[in-house]
């Protein structure tokens, strides 16, 4: 375990990695040239300030003679727009630890890419989707995100969405950023910042809306294109209560319909795109006939949805609608191509691309925006470097699925529970103390507060930069005093509804201390789901008092869970990171969790009879990474057991709705098939229903135990025989010559007299 001092000497070691490089150094130099191949009219702006003191809503140049005026034969304009979307401060190239392939280009070598694009073709547009910082890794967030404000600065985006995460440090901050008031904290943007469905940020300098409605660019060829910017209305969920205090969020989908008609009737503008910082796929049908191109982000899922060649198709009001996101940080560039026909004012065709990191870093980076990398690189490193705890020699991993195209959405999917997020659980429960000195009931976490997988070094080792890169958001820890019944409901919260709303997502799984243990029904409406609880291997008492310890963030209701918000709170004023580096050195060499604490158990609703076939679907069953990936399930009914083998496909087709698999389910997938034989209801010779206790068994240890009450019901006949016990006594009754009752003369006297009538009858009819 770090003393105190330790911990001290690593803070300290810190603040002066942070503070011995001058602000200043993360301002452009004075008289830096931009560079010379840099087309867009954007990169002749001169200062940052003349930039954003510039309306939004304003064409950035006087339009460039037309290209194609006097081309006579073709009136066809392609105009490429590219885009990026939740950046979140990853500024540098990384690889695949173990394929080292690039998986993101990093920021230089993106604006390499740009510029040789734009060489290729002048009309071509820059543009960010929002969260460009924020959640941010070590070498930016160290440093407040200004790496990332300079580097993007250098790419000379038109403008950018504003994200949620754009509000992580408050209104006060971004406004900051966005008019440069105070230089030497933070670094001005040299772009605008746009939200239309958002009222209430006010204005700056000479009537500057601090976020603009949209960005007006005209080609060089002169065709003139609005950027419409929007976000979701989910926004104050998605922060710490207060954050968005005074700002009003509208239907962003609404807002940007009705802003695109206006502009193309009064010739404001020929193309229209929509740039909206929530689910492309969600949101793709619900754009108007005047909307060109969506682009989109928040959800870290790529998409590409055209009418050319992508492999999904959606309907919409524009039957040329083209939409794209790029994912997350630098894993790709998303590209609109559009080819607009200046003769007739139409677009043509409209064409989706993503290209990947490893293609974009082929280019090589940009010697400017490389330069402000490599300072932020040498002002974090020191403190960064710090060792935290050894002999690890397994990673710990957010969850994963797999894209329809097979790409792995690395870290993407929030849905299910991960190692990661049950390690950092176990942390908070651990190191979160009730004023008794115990530590509290249960540890959570909510899986959008770890922004990267913890992966140790070869040598073993876990620096601060490491667990920075998890936890970047330096949450002040706490405790929340609630009923047994409200953890129940917070679990229950962990489906969600009214997406694109309030949420982006269909499913945001908790992180739970190994103490708590829960079965789910996904077949159930939401709010009965749960299907058994169970904390320190007993039936939570739904009226007893629990502590839950987390960040403040979860225990304030952030990620639309206000069941934790009914009790008492305390604050302790930790942070998660320091707290969480307490516990990986108390516990040097621990590994990652191979047994899961929440199953999907779908049983029959009914009483099943003796010897019916019936289905149980599991879901959950698995890890979507490390060695907890279990390849064989068995469920006992009772004494009867029955084995399946375990699905632990990631193919996610829905990532991102209520139709989802992985994302709303769990991954490691099977259904089994069982009958109940009649031998069982031995024990219930009166007859009546005999209920069965469940359990589950994986590859690594019973997941769902006897104590968690789950049953299934099987209606037993009365005097209950064996299997083919009435068979063989059936048949002894038949091959036995029976004594003749008085009863049995009758009845033999009337089958005769019967017969007799029939045989005449017969006789009358063939005469």
């Amino acid at each position: 375990m770090l003393t105190r001092t330790r911990r001290t000497v690593i803070a300290t070691s810190a603040a002066l990695a942070l503070f011995a490089t001058p602000l200043a150094a993360f301002a452009d130099p004075a008289g830096e040239a931009t560079p010379t191949t840099e087309a867009s009219p954007e990169a002749s702006a001169t200062t940052p300030a003349t930039q954003a003191t510039a309306s939004a809503n304003q064409t950035t140049s006087a339009p460039a003679p037309a290209i194609g005026a006097d081309r006579g034969a073709s009136d066809i304009v392609t105009l490429d727009l590219y885009n990026l979307t939740d950046v979140h401060g990853h500024i540098e190239m990384q690889k695949d630890r173990k394929s080292r392939k690039v998986v993101e280009a990093g920021l230089p070598a993106m604006n390499c890419y740009l510029k040789r694009a734009t060489a290729t073709n002048p009309n071509s547009s820059f543009t960010l989707l929002g969260d460009n910082i924020g959640a941010s890794p070590y070498t930016s967030g160290a440093l407040k995100d200004n790496p990332t404000i300079e580097a993007l600065n250098t790419m000379h985006p038109l403008g950018s969405t504003m994200g949620n995460h754009e509000l992580d440090m408050g209104q006060a901050v971004f406004k900051q950023r966005v008019d440069g008031s105070n230089p030497s904290e933070f670094v001005q943007t040299n772009f605008p910042y746009l939200a239309a469905n958002v009222e209430g940020m006010g204005t700056w300098g000479a009537g500057t809306p601090y976020l603009g409605e949209y960005k007006l660019w005209t080609s060089p060829s002169g065709v003139t294109v609005a950027f419409i910017g929007a976000i979701a209305e989910d926004v104050p969920y998605k922060l710490s209560p207060g954050t968005t205090q005074g700002l009003t969020f509208k239907d962003p989908i609404a807002k940007i319909n009705t802003l695109a008609k206006q502009l193309k009737q009064d010739g404001t503008a020929q193309i229209v795109i929509a740039m909206l910082d929530d689910d492309v796929k969600n949101n793709y049908p619900k754009m108007g006939p005047d909307v060109d191109g969506l682009m989109g982000g928040d959800t870290h899922v790529p998409y590409e949805f055209d009418h050319v060649d992508s492999a999904v198709e959606l309907t919409s009001q524009n039957p040329l609608l083209a939409g794209v996101a790029s994912g997350s940080y630098t894993d790709n560039l998303g590209l609109i191509q559009i080819s607009y026909d200046t003769a007739t004012g139409k677009v043509v065709k409209a064409d989706t691309k993503l290209i990947p990191a490893a293609t974009v870093y082929e280019c090589g980076e940009d010697p400017q925006t490389k330069a402000v990398v490599t300072r932020a690189q040498q002002a974090s490193a020191v403190a960064g470097a710090q060792v935290v705890a050894r002999g690890y020699t397994e990673s710990f991993h957010r969850g994963i699925f797999e894209a329809p195209d097979g790409s792995i959405e690395k870290g993407g999917n929030r849905g299910i529970e991960s190692t990661l997020g049950n390690l950092a659980a176990d942390a908070m429960r651990e190191t979160i103390r009730t004023p008794d000195g115990n530590p509290v009931d249960i540890g959570m976490i909510n899986a959008g507060g770890l922004r990267a997988d913890l992966e140790p070094g070869s040598d073993g080792t876990i620096t601060y930069k490491q667990s920075y890169d998890v936890m970047p958001f330096s949450n002040e820890l706490g405790y929340v005093t609630i009923k047994g019944s409200d953890v129940k409901d917070a679990l229950e919260e962990q489906w969600k509804t009214n997406l694109n709303s309030q949420n982006s997502r269909p499913l945001l799984k908790l992180g739970l201390s190994k103490n708590v243990q829960y079965t789910y029904d996904p077949s159930k409406p939401y709010g009965e789901r749960i299907t058994s609880l169970l904390v320190n291997g007993a039936p939570i008492d739904m009226n007893k008092n629990y502590t839950v310890g987390s960040v403040t963030f979860l225990l304030a209701g952030g990620d639309t869970f206000p069941a934790l918000t009914r009790g008492t709170k305390t604050v302790l004023g930790n942070l998660d990171r320091d707290k969480f580096n307490e516990y990986l050195g108390a516990h040097n060499g621990i590994k990652a969790a191979t047994l899961k604490q929440a199953i999907g158990v779908t049983l029959p609703s009914d009483p099943v009879a003796p010897e019916q076939e019936f289905t149980v679907p599991l879901r959950g069953l698995s890890f979507s990474e490390g060695p907890g990936k279990t390849q064989n399930v068995k469920v006992s009914f009772g004494s009867v057991a029955v084995n399946a083998s375990v699905n632990n496909s990631l193919r996610e087709e829905h990532a991102s709705d209520e139709a989802s698999i992985i994302t709303t389910d769990g991954a490691g997938q099977a259904t089994l098939k069982a009958s109940l034989p009649m031998s069982m209801c031995a024990a219930k010779p009166e007859g009546g229903v005999l209920t069965l206790p469940v359990t589950v068994e994986t590859d690594f240890g019973t997941v769902v135990p006897e104590a968690s009450g789950l049953t299934v019901q099987v209606t037993c006949p009365v005097a209950a025989q064996q299997p083919g016990a009435a068979a063989k006594k059936a048949k002894g009754v038949a091959g036995k010559k029976l004594a003749r009752t008085g009863s049995e003369a009758a009845l033999v006297a009337l089958a005769a007299l019967g017969m007799g009538g029939l045989g005449l009858v017969m006789r009358r009819k063939f005469a």
